[in-house]
């Protein structure tokens, strides 16, 4: 019989948007198993949020042993093995799986060292999660990008921690017909290197709007994504002076607060324990 690697691997869901978390601090055996692996951290992300041998997820974090002045540092990947700086989803449930399982529950208050910085989250209760986005700011509005059919495309280009090129549709039926140019605009020659992750949004009413993103790494559509709801919600704040929306994501609604005297918007959504998973060593080699 094949054993099982001692590494328990927790698939987490932020309003739909899945995550792959690995204990990593020295205490584990995490970095032994890393080691005889002989693989890099891209390919076990790769392996790890597979549809097939994997999870099915669309990102893979390692909580690792805290730097200075944190509770945590993480190590973030999509699903292709690229890195992100932030994202807002995997904070919150990377915040719930630190206070729930990591034997943490003292500290409802969480202090994480990411890509983007710090990130901050609040245990509420009932699986539910705030936390601190990096500051929101406006890259360049309007931008005006050429599509290889000649036609020109206008986005509000905002960071949330990662780029985020925005733009208000009709109806949000609207989107289904705009993956392609979502596709194609991800990777816009005005934006390389990093490229920008892509998100729609249409408004029901001021302060309740839908969205979805295309987002970098994972190359599609996803679920929910936190930075994205915090774009859209940041451009339509912009447009009706608004401090406080609601986004309904495909899969799932979350809050974002903004504040005159603060960059740093609030998140708010939940965070689900979906259940854990050992690898065997033949799956790995």
């Amino acid at each position: 019989m094949n054993p099982l690697l001692p590494v328990r691997i927790t698939k987490m869901s932020g309003a739909g948007n899945t995550f792959a978390f690995i204990d990593g601090r020295g205490r584990t055996d995490w970095k032994k198993i890393e080691s005889e692996l002989g693989k890099s951290r891209a390919e076990i992300a790769q392996l790890v949020c597979d549809r097939v041998l994997g999870l099915a997820t669309d990102g893979f974090i390692i909580i690792e042993d805290p730097s200075e002045g944190y509770d945590f540092n993480w190590d973030f990947y999509n699903s292709d093995g690229s890195t992100a700086e932030m994202c807002g989803n995997a904070a919150r449930c990377a915040a719930r799986y630190c206070y729930e399982q990591l034997d943490e529950k003292e500290i409802s208050n969480i202090r994480f060292k990411t890509g983007a910085g710090l990130v901050s989250a609040q245990i509420l209760g009932n699986g539910k999660i705030r936390v601190k986005m990096p500051e929101a700011r406006v890259i360049q509005n309007p931008i005006e990008l050429e599509t290889k059919s000649s036609s020109k495309e206008k986005f509000v280009l905002v960071n949330t921690g990662v780029p985020h090129l925005v733009q208000k549709i009709h109806e949000f039926v609207d989107s289904v017909n705009l993956k392609d140019l979502a596709r194609e605009m991800r990777n816009h020659e005005d934006l390389k290197p990093a490229g920008a992750n892509v998100t729609f949004f249409a408004e029901d009413v001021p302060g309740k709007i839908k969205a979805v993103t295309f987002e970098r790494g994972v190359e599609d559509y996803t679920l929910a994504c936190g930075t994205g709801a915090v774009a859209a919600a940041f451009v339509s704040s912009l447009e009706n002076s608004l401090n406080e929306i609601e986004v309904q994501m495909p899969g799932g609604v979350m809050e974002v607060h903004f504040f005159a005297n603060d960059a740093k918007p609030l998140l708010v959504g939940d965070a689900v324990f979906v259940g854990d998973f050992q690898y065997s060593s033949e799956a790995v080699k």
